[in-house]
């Protein structure tokens, strides 16, 4: 499965993205409100996140505590 975010301008869809499928698909179109006044977009959302720094525990060595010896499947 693939998700594409695009804007229909009432006529056509505009991919943000260019979509390698050569095959014809089934699709399922989802029309999204536009965000309200002050609400923050995805985009913000990440960038909120990031900025704050409740994922800098991930580049903490110290939190690495799994190594490959602990799979119980590997996938090459």
């Amino acid at each position: 499965m693939l998700s594409v975010r695009a804007i229909y301008d009432g006529r056509e869809f505009k991919l943000r993205e260019k979509v390698d499928v050569n095959t014809p698909r089934e699709v399922i179109i989802t029309f999204l409100d536009p965000p309200e006044t002050g609400e923050p977009t995805t985009t913000e959302i990440h960038q909120m996140i990031e900025d704050g720094g409740a994922m800098d525990f991930l580049f903490d060595d110290r939190e690495d505590i799994y190594s490959d010896t602990d799979l119980k499947v590997k996938y090459d």
